[in-house]
């Protein structure tokens, strides 16, 4: 959580016991070096104030289960990121990220277990991306990552980090954890959010087919 409210008031309460200090020390000879008592409870008073302001803040970027950012925050952010992209000539990759039958996990091991398999989930997203990008959590057990890194070899190597952690949660719940990852490339590919997570959204949804034939091929031969 960030310090900005607590800084700015703070900064303001001080300002203006130094104006008051000043004040009453050129027109009322008040001692300069007197102890400011009552300065003291304001400034505690702005921390007070400003902790609020940033616990507000903070919560309402912030998603509360996992601490990724929210969608609103992603809505919100979104326009920067793109000026960004578009002024420095980079590329920016969304990745959407889908929990595989996170349903039956809810059904057969409980919402409490579920609650903390999204939230090893959002610790291994964190670990496995850059300090330039945003991580959120889109919706129930959607999550998404703005990456303007769009390098091949670094894109395929999260995705493959991403999977080999989460082979290492499934060991940890003793139940099957895997995600399915379908990516979109601004401006290649689309240039609104909403275009981007519907081309990154169509690629999720082929691989989970693919996967899903593949096992039932698989199983029909076995």
């Amino acid at each position: 959580m960030r310090y900005s409210g607590r800084i700015l008031i703070i900064s303001v309460v001080i300002f203006v016991i130094i104006a008051i200090r000043t004040y009453g020390f050129i027109y009322y000879d008040v001692p300069v070096f007197q102890f400011p008592l009552i300065g003291m409870c304001l400034i505690f008073a702005g921390w007070v104030l400003g902790t609020q302001y940033d616990k507000l803040k903070f919560f309402s970027e912030k998603d509360s289960l996992t601490m990724l950012y929210n969608r609103r925050f992603i809505l919100n952010i979104f326009p920067k990121i793109i000026a960004s992209v578009d002024r420095k000539q980079e590329k920016l990759i969304l990745y959407f990220i889908d929990v595989d039958d996170f349903k039956i996990i809810n059904d057969s091991r409980g919402h409490k277990i579920g609650d903390q398999v999204l939230q090893r989930i959002a610790n291994v997203l964190m670990l496995h991306v850059h300090k330039r990008d945003f991580v959120a959590r889109w919706a129930g057990d959607e999550f998404l990552i703005l990456s303007t890194l769009s390098d091949a070899d670094h894109h395929a190597t999260m995705i493959r980090c991403i999977q080999n952690e989460l082979q290492d949660a499934s060991q940890a719940f003793q139940l099957e954890i895997s995600v399915s990852i379908g990516t979109a490339m601004y401006p290649n590919e689309a240039q609104t959010l909403d275009d981007l997570l519907h081309v990154a959204d169509q690629a999720m949804y082929s691989l989970k087919t693919d996967r899903k034939n593949h096992y039932k091929v698989t199983m029909a031969k076995s």
